[in-house]
Parts: structure tokens; sequence; C-alpha cells
């Protein structure tokens, strides 16, 4: 379980210019990220790497996406259910210049997971939303924590960076671990 929930792969880097021809051309955030998850559920893991965006890319190559991602979603079988939690916008976001950046939350249910929760970051790159990270953990629909705050759309976000980030510092919003 713990593995599980330790997944978090984010390539949040400051990047170069998008090339438009390999960022995804989808009008809202919600829609690149189920785009981009159709390549993820389908094992075609180059692909979802070509698709995403240069933040992404700058860090990470297809082959090590697949080494990070497949050891942790194979297992869960096939994607039976995927329904849109919530999308969050920020303007910034750690590591990178001041932008536009979303984060879409799926509750998911796989053929081997009754819940999961899935995160999809993205930028706003050349009028494109791009895929920058993603992360796999339990449903996000959970309670809170212990602990934790109700927090600004803005503070929720820095918070969800800096933790798939492996960063500790910050406000602790109600967000899954």
């Amino acid at each position: 379980m713990r593995a599980f929930q330790a997944m978090a792969l984010a390539a949040l880097l400051a990047g170069a210019a998008v090339n438009t021809v390999s960022a995804q051309s989808i009008a809202t955030p919600d829609s690149a990220a189920k785009q981009w998850l159709l390549y993820v559920d389908g094992g075609d893991y180059a692909k979802g790497w070509e698709r995403a965006g240069e933040a992404f890319k700058a860090d990470i190559t297809a082959p090590v996406l697949q080494g990070k991602i497949a050891p942790v979603r194979e297992p869960l079988g096939a994607i039976m259910e995927r329904r849109l939690f919530k999308v969050t916008y920020s303007n910034t976001a750690p590591g990178l210049p001041d932008g536009k950046y979303a984060a879409v939350q799926f509750n998911s249910r796989f053929a081997n997971k009754a819940a999961a929760g899935e995160t999809v970051w993205l930028e706003l790159e050349h009028d494109n939303w791009a895929v920058i990270g993603y992360f796999i953990g339990p449903d996000v629909s959970i309670a809170a924590e212990p602990g934790t705050t109700n927090c600004t759309r803005e503070q929720m976000a820095q918070a969800r960076i800096a933790r798939m980030n492996g960063y500790t510092g910050g406000p602790r919003c109600n967000l899954p671990q």
C-alpha cells in the first residue's frame, strides 16, 4: 500500500518552449488529462511521454517513465471507471516560472483496486494543456487527515505539487497522502 501511495511522478522543472506538434491540443485540462491517461491505460508510455509537456520531458525519458509508472499502474488492472473529482487552477508551481497550471483529480476504479485517486498536473503551453506530472494514490475524496487544514485553492495546488516533489514544508492541506 505504501508503494502504491508513494507513486508520485512529477517532472516539474522549468522547460523550454513547447513543440505544439507534440503537446496535446485540448481546450480544457480535464480533457487533456483524460486523453493522456488513455495512453497510460493502454500501456503506451512512449506515446504518453511524446504527448507530455516540455517540463515533463526535460526531466524524464520515455523508458524511465515506463519504469516508474508500469510497476505501480499495471498491477491495478484495467480501468473500470474514472470520474472527475476536481480541477484546481494555480498561477504558481514550485521550481517553475509563474504560469497557468491545473491539477485534475479523478476517483478511479480498476479491475484490481476498488478505489484509487489519480492526479494529473498540466501546464498551459502555447494555448494547449500539456501534462507535466502524474500521481496515483488513494481515493481523492477521502476525508482529511488529522493535522491538516482547509486551504485556499492556490495553497492546495502548491501543497500537492510540493508533496509530489518530495518537499515536506508548506501547508498541510486536505489532500490525500
